[in-house]
């Protein structure tokens, strides 16, 4: 198998096949954006395997370049795509500074003067830069998961496997003359093993985030849009769980009033909007940190983490009259919707159960005095 295949036919071919793969998940999953950057960083690999077999066919240095500077494009993708995947700003004008220095440097080394082992020094110095950019982004995430581990560990490999590729040129059993033969086949397998493996990775890493976004959809609520009942446990469990003495947190339970007979008089569509409206004005009016959800068909619960207990009241309060005024506009009827709320501060060692239980009879207790206040 030649130099020429493995780069013409066997790079490029995996390149399109990983490329194809990725545009087809980022076409169900487009919510993922930076899957669609991984097919624009697949793409230009292909280009690039494509003009270094052009360059090999016709023996022309320019194409060389142009390949040179295709893969650093490609690689300068994947740190973006990874860096936007982590939620971070992609480090463009460091990626721009090394594409730049190391073209330039690479054009020097091919039209000035001709040295094949310089040049390959300096585009893979360039590849591994990029890489160690990728390594600072995933090294800020304190608590890897295992497949961010894992791309890692491929990235790690990647920058190593650049850095060495030109101790190729130094090795003195190597005569001269066979030496440019040699780097190119330790190119030629070295980047089937990198695109492979990498490949790998981001699949894996791009299988957790689908996952994790199915897992995330089964605890949201899609009429409010907030936490259902097991997203809302699921979260507030471990935050209560969590309180230091002498900060409690608070629950707080809110029901809609006499919703049933809203439904009845007026239909499940204008039941849908009190719904919506109401979950709308608890999101607005909750602390950042406050855990929301949709626990039951009219029944809400806010929880407010430790430190914010004392302010559970003024909260819940402002939520009730922001509602009552904002009602008679939900729609055309003459129904002015209001809403009852119990409030529960957390006690040392209380578990969840206990304290919904209490905010649950602080709520019970606004029902029987008239409805629309706080308790």
């Amino acid at each position: 198998m030649s130099v020429e295949f493995v780069i013409g036919v066997l790079n490029t071919s995996m390149s399109a096949i990983f490329g194809a793969s990725l545009l087809a998940l980022w076409y169900y999953q487009r919510e993922l954006g930076y899957i669609a950057i991984l097919v624009g960083s697949y793409a230009v690999r292909i280009l690039s395997f494509g003009s270094l077999y052009a360059a090999f066919a016709l023996d022309q240095l320019e194409l060389r370049m142009v390949a040179n500077g295709l893969i650093l494009a490609a690689t300068a993708l994947l740190s973006v795509a990874i860096s936007r995947r982590l939620r971070l700003r992609p480090h463009y004008g460091s990626l721009a500074a090394i594409m730049t220095i190391s073209l330039a440097a690479g054009c020097f080394f091919v039209f000035a003067q001709d040295n094949l082992p310089i040049r390959a020094a300096v585009i893979n110095l360039g590849l591994a830069a990029i890489c160690f950019v990728m390594l600072t982004d995933l090294t800020r995430r304190h608590q890897r998961t295992p497949v961010e581990q894992l791309l890692f560990a491929q990235i790690v490999i990647a920058f190593l496997s650049f850095v060495s590729r030109p101790l190729t040129f130094l090795i003195p059993w190597i005569e001269p003359a066979q030496s440019e033969a040699v780097y190119w086949i330790v190119v030629s397998i070295s980047d089937t093993l990198i695109c492979s493996t990498l490949a790998a990775a981001i699949f894996a890493v791009i299988a957790v985030d689908v996952m994790d976004r199915f897992k995330a959809e089964a605890q949201i609520d899609m009429l409010s849009g907030l936490f259902n009942r097991r997203g809302f446990e699921s979260r507030a469990q471990p935050l209560l769980a969590r309180q230091p003495g002498g900060e409690p947190a608070a629950l707080i339970l809110t029901d809609l009033d006499h919703f049933k007979s809203i439904n009845d008089r007026f239909g499940h569509l204008d039941g849908d909007k009190v719904i919506r409206a109401f979950s709308d004005i608890l999101k607005d009016k909750a602390p950042r940190d406050a855990i929301v959800g949709r626990i039951g068909g009219e029944e809400f619960a806010i929880l407010l983490p430790a430190g914010l207990g004392a302010a559970a009241h003024a909260m819940a309060d402002t939520a009730r009259t922001a509602f009552k005024a904002t009602a008679p506009g939900i729609f055309a009827h003459a129904c002015h919707p209001t809403a009852s709320f119990g409030i529960a501060v957390a006690r040392t060692g209380d578990s969840l159960l206990a304290l919904m239980e209490r905010a649950d009879r602080a709520l019970y207790r606004a029902k029987n005095e008239g409805r629309d206040c706080v308790r």
